[in-house]
């Protein structure tokens, strides 16, 4: 019961900082006049943090491959649909590409260091 309440607790922890970040970051772009597809960026970096962790999560329980490997294969397939998603906004998007990117990536490494901590802890529970 403990583990799943801190589960529960990592999941809302998770929501808070992405709904904060993300009124932070739309307030600066307003503020600067940027045109930037925020909530498309924040849906994808939330939603391949949440996929990666309960599919993590769904591995250390069953055990179904080496922890590690497991790790590289997620962390390959969350690369490659960055670089789709990418690669839609370059070709169907109204947006500069360059913006795209240079809002892109600071939510992306900011989820990344919550889903490597979190992660971190789950192994530490190991």
């Amino acid at each position: 019961m403990i583990n799943y309440l801190n589960q529960v607790k990592s999941f809302i922890t998770l929501t808070v900082l992405v709904v904060l970040v993300f009124f932070i970051h739309e307030f600066i772009c307003e503020l600067y006049d940027i045109d930037s597809p925020l909530k498309s960026i924040y849906v994808f970096n939330y939603s391949a943090v949440i996929f990666f962790l309960v599919i993590s999560k769904l591995n250390l329980r069953y055990k179904l491959v080496n922890i590690l490997t497991f790790f590289i294969l997620l962390t390959f397939i969350k690369m490659l649909s960055t670089i789709i998603f990418f690669l839609c906004f370059k070709s169907y998007g109204t947006y500069h590409i360059v913006i795209v990117v240079y809002n892109f990536f600071p939510v992306y490494f900011l989820l990344l260091i919550f889903e490597i901590l979190d992660l971190k802890k789950s192994l530490d529970n190991i």
